[in-house]
């Protein structure tokens, strides 16, 4: 993985670049958009997967909007752990990325790079970054979900919506840069912008004061919200989240966590529940009886302090469930007591449940995790998103007629789109591989849990059959049965229960790759086309070739450094070339590169051979209740073997390049 180069830490800084303690770790970023129209809803729109910041904020900016698209990102430092990433925090990554000459890599760069220059225009990023947050403005101003006609000229409305939209997305006031770059240049587009600016600080005032700390009983925090800021605050926040946005528009946009906070404290204070909350802080009921006087507080507040009819009716019912929660004693009667099986069949159990569901991104990072070759093709479309997102901003900078100007931007657009596409097919085959071998995962720890809980039912038969008397005769039939009367029943319905979950991650993959390919939804099991889209997912053939090819270069080029180290040592002979150090090194270097990609190619055959088996698995139906229940059972005392092969998700032994005549499965 390339490191920074001090080099470009020690150039000069534009006056706003704050000087950075070091290099920023590598991440990866995953942008996914999610329509949010009335008859579009929950599909899944445009994404990217890339570890360049500048590009993914520019994609998140591009491809949503506050109607009809929603964008949620995720970043992850290992491609594994995901966790949700606003966009003032990818605003912020993508800053700190433009203050550095080189990008910070999660892949390896592709050895063809056709730009080894790894420095970036800064300014024109800026500027690209800049004007997409101008259209993500102006979008704003004129989006509105309840009228069907919307005027030229946004309203007083608009620019307090957009205002809060603003604040809640973004987390600041919007700069002087991006408001005069807004289209229109009415007189009174000043006044607008200063009631657009006065929304996003009342928004921000309203978020700081929820995070301020309340005063305690010893004098800890230095928040002193009366109970009218604090409703005000609340109410404030509390129309933004009911009527401008909501946490459908990406992690960071959702102001609830805000309110809430802001509805702890009022509770804390308000004549109605004040005084119940602190009598039943240290009552066994204490969470239901908070949360009561919080949905109270929730139907009261929109009105308070003028308060209506309903709020008796409301009161009265919020003191019957305080005075039920604090009355009722939880109890659990006492059953019999468990046995040695049951306890060995729930801790066997109780670590086993579906597996999270991955998303299309986590399930392409997580095989490019496993998968060298996959890392390797990853680097490279990310180098190329990364290459074409700087020519789009160097087209904006384009010097000579505004025509001249505009031809440039679409040509770059229309490239940055290409490789953006060609991108997302790469993402969607990487993720139906991640998702099998996750499957591959899922199916070995339950076939672990099978073993242990055989083992365990076992062992205790094997200390009762210890335990027997010789003097009241040999071991028989009959004490056979009466040893195993409570173990057999318990062992067939721990063997039921880990089937249920096999089929039912079987199930879970099978309808994770229909949606990512479609085509499997008309494919029969035996069909040609079966056949396939099993050797695209699993390309055992290719790989083959792959590694024959790999192989004999991998072998010419040891001899050319033993050549190269010998003429070096020796010096050259008559007629032959002079060597030098620096070109024992780029031999080395090849050779190093020749090496990781064998060893890749060879690992992903391994975990090739596993996804094919799978995916068989994965596309066959589950057999019938009368097939099920007329199959022999096997016998109990036979030991458990896996008959499905995924055991080889893990498998890399192969023969090294030196053996390259017999390729695996040849």
């Amino acid at each position: 993985m390339p490191d920074t180069d001090a080099a470009g830490r020690s150039q000069t800084k534009d006056q706003d670049d704050a000087v950075e303690s070091g290099p920023p770790a590598p991440r990866l970023y995953s942008v996914t958009t999610r329509y949010t129209d009335q008859f579009l809803g929950g599909q899944d729109g445009p994404d990217l997967l890339c570890d360049d910041a500048v590009a993914a904020l520019h994609f998140a900016l591009t491809n949503s909007s506050s109607s009809p698209l929603a964008v949620t990102c995720t970043t992850s430092t290992d491609g594994r752990t995901w966790r949700d990433l606003p966009l003032r925090l990818l605003h912020a990554d993508a800053l700190s990325a433009l203050r550095r000459h080189v990008k910070p890599a999660m892949y390896p760069a592709p050895v063809d790079n056709s730009r080894p220059d790894p420095r970036r225009p800064r300014a024109a990023l800026r500027g690209l970054i800049e004007l997409a947050q101008v259209k993500w403005l102006d979008s704003a101003l004129h989006v509105d979900d309840e009228a069907t006609w919307l005027p030229d000229e946004p309203t007083a409305a608009d620019w307090v919506r957009a205002g809060r939209m603003w604040a809640a997305v973004w987390g600041d006031i919007p700069s002087e840069s991006v408001l005069k770059r807004l289209p229109g240049s009415a007189p009174s587009t000043a006044l607008r912008e200063g009631l657009l600016r006065a929304e996003a600080a009342a928004v921000l005032d309203a978020t700081a004061l929820a995070h301020t700390p309340a005063p305690g009983a010893d004098g800890d925090g230095d928040g002193d919200g009366s109970l009218p800021e604090l409703h005000s605050a609340w109410a404030l926040l509390h129309d933004v989240a009911e009527r401008t946005l909501g946490a459908e528009f990406g992690p960071g946009t959702d102001v609830r966590t805000a309110e809430h906070r802001l509805l702890e404290r009022i509770g804390a204070l308000h004549p109605d529940t004040a005084g119940l909350l602190a009598a039943t802080r240290d009552h066994p009921a204490a969470a239901g009886i908070r949360a009561a006087a919080h949905a109270y507080l929730r139907r009261v507040l929109v009105l308070w302090p003028k308060t209506a009819a309903w709020t008796e009716k409301a009161r009265t019912a919020f003191l019957e469930d305080v005075h039920a929660l604090r009355t009722t004693v939880d109890g659990i009667p006492p059953g019999p007591p468990e046995t040695r099986a049951q306890a060995v069949l729930r801790e066997v159990l109780e670590g086993l449940d579906l597996p999270a569901a991955l998303s299309r991104h986590e399930a392409a990072a997580l095989w490019r995790s496993h998968s060298g070759r996959g890392a390797e093709q990853a680097g490279w479309d990310a180098t190329v998103e990364t290459n074409r997102t700087d020519d789009l901003a160097l087209a904006h900078t384009v010097e000579g007629t505004p025509q001249g100007r505009e031809e440039a931007v679409a040509e770059a657009q229309r490239a940055l789109n290409a490789v953006a596409g060609f991108h997302d097919e790469r993402v969607t085959t990487h993720a139906a591989r991640g998702h099998l071998h996750a499957l591959a995962a899922s199916l070995v720890t339950l076939d672990q849990a099978l073993r242990t809980l055989q083992h365990g039912i076992w062992d205790i038969h094997a200390e009762r059959r210890a335990q027997h008397d010789p003097a009241r005769g040999p071991w028989n039939g009959y004490d056979e049965q009466r040893a195993t009367a409570d173990l057999t029943p318990v062992l067939e319905d721990g063997e039921a229960r880990i089937a249920q979950l096999r089929q039912r991650c079987l199930d879970a993959a099978n309808h994770t790759l229909t949606h990512l390919i479609p085509q499997l939804t008309d494919t029969p099991r035996d069909d040609y086309r079966h056949h396939r889209m099993r050797n695209y997912l699993a390309p055992l053939d290719q790989l083959r070739k792959i590694l024959n090819i790999l192989g004999p270069l991998t072998d010419e080029q040891h001899r050319t450094c033993r050549e190269l180290r010998t003429r070096l040592n020796t010096g050259p002979r008559f007629g032959e070339k002079h060597t030098t150090a620096q070109d024992l090194a780029a031999a080395e270097k090849r050779l190093q590169v020749l090496e990781r990609r064998y060893t890749d190619t060879q690992t992903e055959f391994a975990l090739s051979v596993t996804l094919g088996r799978l995916f068989d698995q994965v596309r066959t139906p589950a057999p019938s209740p009368s097939e099920a229940a007329a199959a022999p059972r096997s016998s109990r005392r036979a030991a458990y073997t896996p008959t499905n092969g995924h055991d080889q998700a893990t498998a890399t032994a192969h023969p090294g390049p030196a053996a390259h005549g017999r390729t695996p499965g040849a």
